[in-house]
């Protein structure tokens, strides 16, 4: 494999079969549609086939098995065949995650870690998300198994996928990252970290690795003097990996129009 291509979701907040309510309500009420911005992500990526996709949580927002089985579906119908590893969200419900995402039919609120191999990359998922809060953790059982999972350290690297950022520049709503957790990353051969939950595209370092923060599928935030400008914009991330290594990330909107529809001053 020449080079890895891979499509990176975040934050799809697909409204089901609970309905709309709170912020997602505004967002519908402004004529956002995370349904239809995930469907025109799908088709695209249809047309160029990438390696791999990642997402990096709140894909169902407070969603029941069923939802989570419908995602699924639409996945598979219009990328049949590629493998997919999510991170879950504050936003995402882990027993109807695994219930109807995974099929598997125990379930569990227990934290979700997984990974797989690929084109001579690790790609690992932990749980920062865990506590449903705005801010991210990962505990010690995570990070037992986080320092397992990085060894032997993959021929190419390892990559992390977190629901929450773990740069600087974006503590106000990430996850500070620990001392252990740092020398893990440090140390684990990591490639890249790519994550989401802020609702906009960053491209920065943490721990001396490079850091992504996906575009959210269903509304952006745009951050200026102090205030949080909720719009109706959304897209998706489209990465390539050179042979050398190299990371070479695209932003693609689907929603171009981006009405604002929520302010929050902080």
């Amino acid at each position: 494999m020449s080079k890895l291509t891979i499509g990176h979701l975040s934050d799809m907040h697909l409204i089901g079969e609970k309905g709309a309510e709170g912020t997602m309500l505004k967002l519908k009420d402004a004529g956002g549609d995370p349904q239809g911005s995930l469907e025109r992500c799908l088709k695209e990526l249809a047309e160029e086939r990438p390696d791999l996709l990642l997402i990096t949580g709140d894909m169902c927002h407070e969603g029941t098995a069923a939802d989570y089985d419908g995602l699924r579906e639409t996945i598979e119908k219009h990328l049949p065949g590629v493998p997919v590893l999510a991170s879950l969200g504050n936003h995402d419900v882990r027993d109807a995650f695994r219930k109807g995402f995974l099929g598997d039919t125990y379930g569990g609120d227990h934290p979700y870690c997984d990974m797989l191999e690929l084109g001579g990359f690790r790609f690992i998922s932990i749980d920062s998300a865990y506590e449903k809060k705005l801010t991210g953790n990962v505990g010690d059982d995570q990070l037992d198994w986080l320092e397992k999972a990085v060894l032997p350290h993959a021929p190419k690297g390892n990559v992390l996928l977190t629901h929450h950022p773990m740069c600087p520049e974006l503590s106000r709503s990430g996850m500070e990252m620990s001392p252990r957790l740092e020398r893990i990353i440090r140390g684990g051969g990591f490639a890249a970290l790519f994550n989401g939950h802020v609702h906009r595209s960053c491209v920065s370092e943490a721990a001396g690795v490079l850091h992504i923060t996906g575009q959210s599928l269903s509304f952006d935030i745009e951050v200026r003097n102090r205030t949080c400008y909720y719009t109706t914009r959304g897209g998706y991330h489209y990465c390539t990996v050179n042979n050398d290594g190299a990371f070479f990330i695209e932003s693609r909107i689907t929603c171009p129009k981006g009405e604002v529809f929520l302010e929050k001053q902080f």
